[in-house]
């Protein structure tokens, strides 16, 4: 019996303890259930913030589209980093960390458009896929402030040789002025001679006979009129150097005026090559130019003295062409020279259109006489464009700041307005003298718009010099 209640109160003891585990693992259970549905919560909260910093596909990506995180960072971090850098970089202040990146970004595009409004016309933004590209219009000013350089360099060449023809100008005067004094003193020298001898020949007549008194007063009248004549000398003297004042007063007023305009005409006149052989005897030159200056055959030049500059007419001295390219120099033939003037080595030679380093670009305006008969031919223009791009240059429909040269013929000439009569006969002939009112529009409008831009305009004549091509021409004109 009392192992029966023994095992009894064992049972009894294992219930208890299996009652009360149960109770504690119910316990635990439910308490890990709350547990584990507040971390969920908590998960589901943090992940749709996570969302909102970044979706799915941007936060397997972040190391591609941030980049490297800094050392201490978090990748929102760094992007903040990276906005306030590029905000000091466009603004030049310090960014406020209080301040949200967007608003950042928006008062940095606002600083760039007040720049943008400030410069005015000097700024030509250029546009990119969002709008205005701060780098492209960077350089675009850059470029416009090279050009700028470019010509302030050119007036300032202008400007010095004009102060050295100026000083040239007052050293002349000065001389003038300094030969007109000499002579004014030595006029004034004889003058007083004179009187002095006027004055003793007054008092020699007091006790002298009639025939004394003739002889006296025969040479008194003579020197009265030597008098007469040296004031009458000096009189002029006086009115030369009025003029000389004036004319240098008119040089000085010219020099004001045209001080800032540089000579628009100078870099046309610059040398593509120079001579370093003349073989008279087999009519040939070599010049210091070949293949890799991308020289051919068939290329015509102008031959100017070195020493002397490019005459107004721009006619050369001689007129080569090229027949024979090597890699360093070139062997012309001697189309026309002159016998008096001889080719020489260093010699220059000039192309107005071929360049060695870039393609030039042409406006070709006007009606044109290609073959010296007096008389304007329909297709004038079309040979001078067509021998433009036959040398390399580039034709332009209109005058820009890229425009090298024009080439300007004789003005369209406008036919009298078509009566009712002759257009009844004629119903085309109201369009052909439109045409001609136009044709003459254009030929003025682009005229004036060469002057504005300060593009250099040659005739035919002296551009058919300055290429070398007036001999070769009148031969193929009189085929």
């Amino acid at each position: 019996m009392a192992a029966r209640g023994s095992q009894s109160n064992t049972m009894l003891y294992s219930l208890i303890t299996f009652v009360g585990l149960f109770v504690v693992a119910t316990v635990c259970a439910v308490v890990f259930y709350i547990k584990a549905e507040e971390y969920r919560s908590q998960f589901q909260a943090q992940q749709s913030n996570v969302d909102k910093i970044a979706n799915v596909r941007e936060q397997t990506s972040l190391n591609r589209i941030v980049g490297r995180a800094e050392s201490g960072q978090s990748y929102l971090g760094t992007m903040q980093a990276m906005v306030n850098r590029l905000y000091r970089a466009i603004t030049g202040q310090d960014p406020s960390e209080e301040v949200p990146a967007d608003i950042k970004v928006n008062e940095a595009v606002m600083q760039i458009n007040a720049a943008l409004v400030d410069l005015g016309q000097d700024a030509g933004p250029t546009l990119g896929a969002d709008g205005i590209s701060l780098l492209g219009t960077i350089k675009d000013l850059k470029q416009k402030l090279d050009a700028s350089r470019a010509q302030t360099q050119q007036l300032q060449a202008a400007y010095t040789a004009l102060e050295n023809d100026l000083d040239q100008t007052k050293a002349q005067l000065a001389q003038r002025q300094t030969l007109f004094l000499s002579e004014l003193q030595t006029s004034q020298s004889l003058a007083d001679e004179i009187r002095g001898q006027f004055d003793q020949l007054q008092e020699q007549t007091r006790s002298a006979t009639d025939e004394q008194i003739q002889s006296y007063r025969d040479r008194l009248e003579g020197e009265q009129a030597r008098l007469r004549q040296g004031q009458l000398e000096m009189q002029e003297a006086e009115r030369k150097m009025r003029e000389t004042e004036a004319l240098l007063d008119q040089a000085m007023a010219k020099l004001e005026a045209i001080k800032p305009k540089p000579d628009v005409k100078v870099t046309a006149f610059n040398p593509d090559a120079r001579i370093v052989r003349v073989d008279l005897q087999n009519g040939l030159v070599t010049l210091d130019i070949g293949s890799k200056d991308h020289v051919y055959r068939g290329l015509t030049f102008a031959v100017y003295q070195s020493n002397m500059p490019i005459p107004e007419d721009a006619q050369g001295k001689a007129e080569i062409e090229v027949f024979q390219v090597g890699e360093q120099v070139s062997v012309a033939r001697i189309i026309r020279s002159d016998k008096r003037n001889p080719i020489v080595p260093e010699d220059l030679v000039v192309n107005l259109i071929w360049d060695a380093r870039t393609n030039k670009q042409f406006i070709v305006i006007g009606d044109f006489d290609t073959d010296g008969d007096g008389r304007v031919e329909p297709d004038g223009a079309a040979r001078v464009r067509e021998l433009i791009e036959r040398w390399g240059g580039t034709i332009q429909n209109d005058a820009t700041i890229d425009t090298d040269f024009m080439v300007i013929g004789v003005e369209p000439v406008i036919p009298p307005r078509p009566t009712q009569d002759e257009l009844d006969a004629d119903p085309t002939a109201l369009q052909r003298y439109e045409a001609a009112v136009q044709k003459s529009k254009i030929y003025n409008d682009l005229l004036a718009k060469a002057g504005n831009l300060r593009i250099p305009t040659f005739s035919y004549q002296q551009f058919i010099y300055l290429i070398g091509y007036d001999t070769l021409s009148s031969k193929l004109s009189a085929n």
